[in-house]
């Protein structure tokens, strides 16, 4: 996808805008005590950041894997960002699966403690790089 440095701004404006939403839904869905939406709304809100990192970088993912995998490929290996947060990513989006597509697993109060800052941190991480 062929952008202009305009059009570009735009879109990592907008994917960061979702993010923050997404963050408080998630935190809304928490007060609620719905613990598999919170999870696929903490999950988003970071896929949105990551989106916005490589759109700003000039790559595209068109999947979650996609994502994951550029998403390391680019700025995890090359250590812009810590590995701890690759493999956070990518637990997150194993438990975002989980919740949403197996009805035999409920996620937890407790799992989602375990995302709640770190989905936070990451997003402050890829704002700090975005602002470079």
């Amino acid at each position: 996808m062929k952008l202009t440095d305009e059009e570009r701004k735009l879109m990592v404006s907008m994917q960061l805008e979702k993010a923050h939403r997404f963050l408080d839904q998630a935190d809304e869905m928490c007060k609620q005590h719905y613990w598999d939406i919170a999870s696929n709304r903490y999950y988003y809100a970071c896929y949105h950041a990551v989106q916005a990192l490589l759109i700003k970088n000039g790559l595209y993912a068109h999947t979650h894997d996609g994502l994951l995998s550029q998403f390391g490929l680019h700025f995890v290996k090359t250590g812009k960002i810590d590995k701890d947060f690759g493999a956070f990513l990518s637990r997150m989006e194993q438990l975002r699966e989980k919740g949403d597509y197996n009805c035999f697993y409920a996620i937890t109060e407790e799992e989602i403690e375990t995302i709640t800052v770190p989905s936070r941190n990451l997003i402050k991480k890829i704002e700090e790089l975005l602002a470079e």
